[in-house]
């Protein structure tokens, strides 16, 4: 017992002890969208950028300064009152565990994933479109039944690697307080995305941001995710595509690249983005990946259970980390 209390008390274990307890309370009890915080900063966001975003006439440096400073005016405030209250609280472990708790979020789109699955083996199509509505930007309306399939597969792991695996990354290596501000730059990515004409300037700064933060995780990931699915052929596959193709490469295309070689399907390719005007102005090509074929409803399944698999090894690499770190301050 006394063993075992030792354990759990080492000071380099604290954090990733945290960390896959709140891992595992957020996939049986994740938060409501309605009373979930992050729902409420991508809303802040849209505030902002409807108040502060400067006419489509502007320069284009007036607009990436506009972008940065509403940023920087949503998280500074929130982050130094927290940072602040953290210095009173009597358990501070218990606060960093809320912190993180509330950066998390992703088991609810693991169960809208499994909905979609499901209308569609009941072949309800609508249903399907309407359930993947809020997991993704593209357009869904035009999406056949593969298309809905692939788009779903596309969100949860892209989802899983932004939302999940970047915090637990920053969570370790810097704390809550980082994984807070990259997930509250995360949401604002989100509500302006560079992708869509109207924000193609003042998102620059943000995505920039987020960019750099997924930089590192995201390709050990991408490594985790080929290896664990295909064992000694990561050799194959680094020789052939390797992790990343350059040091600007984007993180949608690495993580896309290597779940497409784990899962062995097609994945990628061309799609739309919702709410412009003109839909051929807003037509977006990806690279596609080719495998074994499209996926189907079943892929859903296999592609839930790739994501179980990254998280048990990404956090044994985490483990690792923090037990080489303190042995390295130690000695």
């Amino acid at each position: 017992m006394d063993i075992l209390l030792n354990i759990i008390t080492h000071p380099a274990l604290e954090p990733w002890l945290i960390l896959c307890a709140v891992v595992c309370f957020e996939r049986i009890w994740p938060l409501p969208t309605r009373v979930d915080p992050m729902s409420f900063v991508r809303f802040l966001g849209e505030r902002m950028a409807s108040r502060v975003k400067p006419k489509t006439s502007a320069p284009n440096s007036q607009h990436v300064i506009s972008g940065a400073l509403a940023a920087f005016m949503i998280i500074a405030p929130n982050l130094v009152i927290l940072i602040i209250f953290r210095e009173f609280v009597y358990y501070p472990a218990l606060f960093d565990a809320c912190i993180l708790y509330v950066c998390l979020q992703f088991s609810s789109h693991l169960q809208r994933s499994q909905q979609i699955k499901k209308a569609q083996i009941l072949e309800k199509k609508s249903l399907s479109k309407s359930l993947l509505a809020p997991m993704v930007l593209r357009e869904t309306d035009m999406l056949s039944e593969v298309g809905v399939t692939k788009a779903t597969v596309e969100g949860l792991l892209l989802r899983f690697h932004y939302q999940s695996i970047v915090t637990w990354f920053w969570f370790i290596l810097l704390g809550p307080f980082t994984a807070l501000t990259y997930r509250v730059c995360y949401e604002l990515h989100h509500s302006w995305n560079t992708k869509l004409p109207r924000y193609e300037y003042f998102g620059k700064a943000v995505a920039k941001f987020v960019f750099i933060l997924q930089w590192l995780p995201i390709r050990l990931s991408a490594f985790i995710s080929v290896f664990i699915a295909r064992g000694v052929m990561i050799v194959t596959y680094i020789r052939q595509h390797r992790i990343a193709r350059s040091i600007s490469e984007t993180q949608g295309a690495i993580v896309l690249r290597a779940c497409h070689y784990a899962l062995d399907i097609n994945l990628s390719g061309p799609l739309f983005y919702r709410n412009t005007k003109h839909r051929d102005a807003n037509k977006y090509r990806r690279t596609k990946y080719i495998g074994k074929g499209e996926p189907r409803a079943i892929v859903i399944s296999n592609t839930i259970a790739l994501i179980n698999r990254i998280s048990v090894v990404f956090l044994l690499l985490l483990l690792l980390f923090c037990l080489a770190l303190h042995t390295a301050i130690t000695y």
